[in-house]
């Protein structure tokens, strides 16, 4: 696995949320890594679609 880039891991701890299982589906609530990871997934995936839509407006 590569190295994650020391700015990648400070954005992450300064951004990123803390773990909160009442925003995950109900079904994940028991397995915190899955939960968390599809949280994370959603909320990235998100941004993206956001960016990518202002981008494609100017």
């Amino acid at each position: 696995m590569q190295e994650i880039p020391d700015t990648m891991e400070e954005l992450f701890l300064a951004w990123g949320p803390a773990p909160d299982p009442g925003q995950w589906p109900e079904y994940l609530r028991e397995d915190p890594v899955r939960g968390y990871g599809l949280f994370c997934f959603c909320q990235g995936l998100a941004l993206g679609l956001r960016r990518s839509e202002a981008c494609r407006r100017d």
